[in-house]
């Protein structure tokens, strides 16, 4: 080691003035990055670990952004949940009423042969005159607590007055109760006018799925 120290010292001596200052520079330049190098590698290493570690942080902040954001979506969309849950009891309580409606129907004279019925019975019972048959507005039916759902079937009423004796009247209704049809009785009114000659003014109503008048 020692002789080769030597050998480099010889050819040292042997450069010129300008080549020995070179030399020197270049030493010193390389002294000075080792130094360096050696001063902030352990900086350089914090900082690899910071890095690191700032990277780790944004992603646990990217996750946790998401987390709000999905949070955020849920929130707002709780207030429309129990719209929702409101809008689907509406819905099933409006299918079971259409269901219920449907059964009710089928066995249900049809609107179209409501009025001529009651003009028939009316043509076959004996000391009954005929004063108005008049089919009225079809009126929807609706559903649940605020009236507002509609269920797709309308009830259409038709309103009859006619005069009479008692007896007629009453062969009248008794026919009317009897026939293999089904319908329903509004209202009612009997009055008598000048004996034995009464009155009788008579509404009743079936349901249809159409909004149309009774033919009459």
């Amino acid at each position: 080691m020692q002789q080769l120290w030597l050998q480099l010292n010889d050819k040292f001596q042997t450069l010129s003035l300008r080549e020995k200052w070179l030399l020197t520079l270049c030493g010193l330049v390389v002294l000075s990055v080792m130094l360096l190098i050696w001063l902030i590698e352990p900086t350089v290493k914090a900082n690899h670990a910071l890095s690191g570690q700032l990277s780790s942080t944004k992603q646990t902040v990217q996750r946790l952004e998401g987390d709000i954001l999905l949070a955020t979506a849920k929130l707002n969309k709780d207030p429309n949940q129990n719209i929702d849950l409101e809008f689907k009891k509406l819905l099933t309580e409006s299918q079971q009423l259409s269901e219920q409606l449907a059964q009710i129907i089928e066995n249900l004279i049809s609107p179209s042969q409501m009025a001529r019925l009651l003009e028939d019975v009316l043509a076959g019972t004996k000391g009954l005159k005929l004063v108005s048959l008049e089919s009225m507005t079809a009126e929807p039916i609706t559903g649940g607590a605020d009236n507002q759902t509609r269920t797709g079937y309308y009830l259409h009423p038709v309103r009859l007055e006619l005069t009479g004796s008692y007896f007629s009247i009453l062969t009248y209704l008794n026919t009317l109760e009897s026939l293999p049809v089904n319908y329903y009785w509004r209202s009612f009114s009997y009055t008598v006018e000048v004996y034995p000659t009464a009155r009788l003014v008579l509404e009743v109503y079936t349901l249809g799925t159409r909004q149309e008048f009774i033919g009459g």
